[in-house]
């Protein structure tokens, strides 16, 4: 009888150990995951969260979990969206009204076609950016923000070595919102979307030893990889992997990729 009881002790015990430190608050649906990887954002309302239905309809949920907006993205005609970033209430304008920059793509015969689109929280369209794939934010050393947006010319290129990316100023002085905020030590890779080959920050001291790792989104590894810091990127062949989102890592760093 004393093994029993002891035995029920324990599963108590462990059972608290296991489930007493986090408590699920609200389960979400969602088509698309924010480009920053979280689908959060912090406004002087207070900590806010989207989804994505359907094709384009991005539903904006306040602290409480209740739904406050329902937004039809506007979409040209043949695109199809492809990706949200840098959802804030402070960064590209003076309002209360919460932006988010907006990826859409097309495909055609030459490769894929991408446009970037600032829209506001009631859907109208504040810019737009251009033929951009890719964007992020960055904070100089006196407090101001700049938009870095990119277009990947690998696609309709293959052998392009130039590609082009623009800089934008930010009246903003608060990024407000939970983003990957790259800064001088970013860490990413390019170009993204990729088919074939990735160029990926090496963060590593110079000599330093490290393992980059590659990620599906069941968590499981699919590229491993030896490197050593030194100047330049590391060189990632994708060609072998499914179409789809891999995250990697590298020195306590994490981003994420497309293979299209």
């Amino acid at each position: 009888m004393r093994k029993i009881i002891f035995g029920l002790i324990a599963t108590a015990s462990i059972s608290n150990l296991s489930f007493g430190q986090a408590t699920l608050e609200h389960s979400y649906a969602t088509k698309i995951i924010g480009w920053e990887q979280t689908n959060a954002f912090k406004t002087d309302a207070g900590l806010n969260y989207y989804t994505v239905e359907g094709t384009n309809v991005l539903k904006i949920y306040n602290s409480s979990h209740s739904l406050t907006n329902t937004v039809t993205i506007p979409i040209d005609s043949g695109y199809e969206l492809n990706g949200i970033y840098g959802a804030s209430d402070k960064l590209f304008n003076t309002d209360a009204l919460t932006e988010f920059l907006i990826f859409t793509e097309i495909s055609s015969a030459s490769g894929m076609t991408y446009k970037l689109t600032l829209i506001n929280q009631n859907g109208a369209i504040l810019q737009q950016l251009g033929d951009r794939g890719d964007a992020y934010i960055i904070k100089g050393t006196s407090g101001e923000f700049k938009l870095i947006t990119i277009k990947n010319l690998y696609d309709s290129q293959p052998n392009a070595t130039n590609n082009l990316y623009d800089v934008w100023s930010l009246p903003g002085t608060s990024l407000g919102t939970v983003m990957l905020n790259k800064n001088a030590s970013s860490f990413f890779g390019f170009p993204n979307p990729t088919e074939n080959k990735i160029a990926i920050t090496n963060n590593l001291e110079n000599g330093q030893n490290g393992t980059l790792e590659v990620f599906d989104t069941n968590g499981k590894k699919v590229i491993q990889k030896n490197v050593v810091g030194e100047n330049g990127e590391i060189n990632l062949d994708v060609t072998e992997l499914s179409n789809g989102v891999y995250i990697y890592k590298l020195n306590g760093q994490t981003n994420r990729f497309i293979k299209k």
